[in-house]
Order: C-alpha cells, then sequence, then structure tokens
C-alpha cells in the first residue's frame, strides 16, 4: 500500500474503534474504506468515506 493509503486506512481504523470490539478485515477503495468487525457478538460492516462521514452497511 501506498503511504497515502496507510495513513487513510489508520485513520478510518481509529475512528471506528470508537464503536467495534475489535477489527476482522479492512479494504481500501478510491474513495472510502471498508472495514468488517465485531461488536457485541455481531459482525458489522463501516465505510468511512474520504469526507470523514462513516455510515453502517
Amino acid at each position: 500500500m501506498a503511504k497515502d493509503t496507510t495513513e487513510r486506512v489508520k485513520k478510518a481504523q481509529n475512528k471506528v474503534l470508537e464503536h467495534l470490539d475489535y477489527i476482522l478485515e479492512t479494504v481500501p477503495a478510491s474513495d472510502f474504506v471498508e472495514i468488517v468487525g465485531r461488536v457485541g457478538g455481531d459482525t458489522v460492516t463501516y465505510r468511512v468515506y474520504d469526507d470523514g462521514s462513516v455510515y453502517e452497511k
């Protein structure tokens, strides 16, 4: 991964760790980072967009 992509992923992970117990998978895309994680026994997916918005999928 390029340095800017690595920083995008790290920022996105830090943002969603407020909601998750732990992260299972991280997938960077062109305008968002998709993060799959576990919270309270459930598996959830978040998309963190470059503008800072977070959406649960």
